[in-house]
């Protein structure tokens, strides 16, 4: 520290002296200027000092700019474009072999170009289910309308699953809709729950009858049926030849599916009869009960016959 400040004084006396040479003997004023810088680099030299040189560079500072915000570029729509909106007959729906149905698929026209009736739905592939190849639009249809394009169907006649893919074209062939679908399932119909009159219990006591003398007859109706029957009627015969009943009951209540019912009556024979004959006895006699089997109302006894007195 000593030492810098002795440098200075040196440097100061230096300057003096040049100054003082400058007022004495009126030199150039830019040769003074070099003599006083070297005189001054002289004395820093001797003193051991350093020089520094620092370059000082003006720094501009530049606004910004506002800039404008560009709109992003909307993608065209195009001609031909349908959005789904619904269906009839969901995936899965049970048919009978050969029912008919209909299918309808609720389209919305989201492009530019408006349907006209030269426009098809189309058969693509899987099973047709007797749908036509092709058929034209019922109406046209413009941007963002909807229309219900229906098909009419059969269900296939053998049991199983089935899936058949339709299209829609323009009126130049070109397809637009390929994603739509029938997909159904044929069952065997279920049978119809119907009752099913038997007779179960058909007695005559004694079994052989004495011409003129009471016979006893039981006869018991059951319903083997899944329904219930209704009324219906009941006739013994005391033999298949006669022209009239023997014995009538009226079963005005019927019976539900699983019940029975006993019937009895007694009859005198006013004949004899060898036993080579027939006794019989029938029910729903008027065929007025829906049966799921109709052949067996009937129940008899042979060989029969009446004993004379």
């Amino acid at each position: 520290m000593r030492k810098m400040k002795h440098v200075l004084i040196a440097a100061l006396a230096m300057l003096l002296v040049v100054t003082a040479c400058k007022i004495s003997f009126g030199g150039d004023e830019q040769d003074e200027q070099s003599a006083i810088q070297t005189a001054i680099a002289a004395t820093l030299t001797a003193s051991g000092g350093q020089t520094f040189t620092q370059a000082v560079e003006a720094t501009a500072t530049t606004k910004p700019q506002d800039t404008e915000a560009v709109p992003p570029t909307k993608t065209p729509l195009p001609c031909n474009d349908a959005y789904y909106i619904s269906e009839t007959v969901p995936d899965g729906t049970d048919f009978e072999p050969g029912e008919p149905f209909t299918k309808s698929w609720r389209l919305k026209n989201v492009g530019t170009c408006t349907w006209n009736t030269d426009y098809r739905l189309k058969f693509g592939s899987g099973d047709q289910m007797g749908g036509p190849n092709s058929q034209k639009l019922a109406h046209s249809v413009g941007p963002n309308e909807q229309i219900d394009i229906a098909v009419e169907l059969k269900a296939p006649n053998t049991p199983g699953s089935y899936k058949g893919t339709w299209q829609v074209v323009d009126d130049e062939g070109e397809t637009f809709v390929y994603n739509i679908w029938v997909a159904i399932d044929v069952v065997e119909p279920e049978e119809e729950a119907k009752p099913d009159l038997t007779i179960t219990e058909f007695s005559i006591n004694p079994p052989t009858p004495v011409m003129g003398e009471n016979a006893h007859v039981r006869v018991r109706a059951h319903n083997d049926g899944d329904a219930d029957s209704g009324g219906f009627r009941m006739q013994w015969y005391g033999l298949s030849t006669f022209a009239e009943p023997s014995c009538n009951w009226n079963i005005s209540g019927g019976l539900v599916a699983g019940g029975s019912v006993l019937m009895e009556c007694d009859f005198a024979f006013g004949s004899w009869y060898p036993v080579n004959k027939t006794s019989v006895v029938y029910i729903d006699v008027n065929d007025s009960v829906d049966e799921s089997d109709e052949g067996n109302n009937s129940a008899s006894i042979s060989p029969f016959g009446v004993s004379a007195p």
